[in-house]
């Protein structure tokens, strides 16, 4: 059996995605950047640096690079580099970060959809916690 069909029949864990600006996540263990820049606070927390983008990728979308143009590139040079199945195994239970708010465009959630087409498993957003309010 090869190596990959035995992961793929073990895949466990309970990744999710969220961003920076999410109160649930700012002293969650299991929440690991992957930022080409992380914010000041995160310190030397967890970081996963194969999957941020490249600076000049970064500095082209700021730039007004097409979104299309973005995944194809972001696909090409960051993704399709990676083995889907040891990036999972390294993150199984992570909360994936970057900066852009839920509904944005960003490269956490190309990295969700790339383990869906490719392993088969969902990969949701992370909701904000509420606090709730008693009166």
């Amino acid at each position: 059996m090869s190596a990959q069909i035995y992961f793929k029949s073990k895949i466990t864990g309970k990744m999710k995605t969220s961003y920076f600006g999410n109160p649930a996540v700012k002293n969650d263990p299991n929440a690991v950047s992957i930022a080409r820049w992380s914010p000041q606070w995160w310190g030397s927390r967890r970081r996963y640096i194969d999957l941020a983008p490249s600076a000049d990728l970064l500095k082209r979308a700021k730039a007004g690079f097409s979104w299309p143009l973005y995944v194809a590139e972001y696909r090409n040079s960051v993704l399709a580099k990676l083995d889907p199945y040891k990036v999972y195994a390294d993150l199984a239970d992570a909360i994936i970060l970057c900066y852009e708010k839920p509904g944005e465009k960003c490269h956490r959630r190309l990295v969700a959809e790339w383990f869906e087409q490719c392993l088969g498993i969902k990969v949701p957003e992370l909701q904000p916690f509420t606090v709730p309010m008693f009166f």
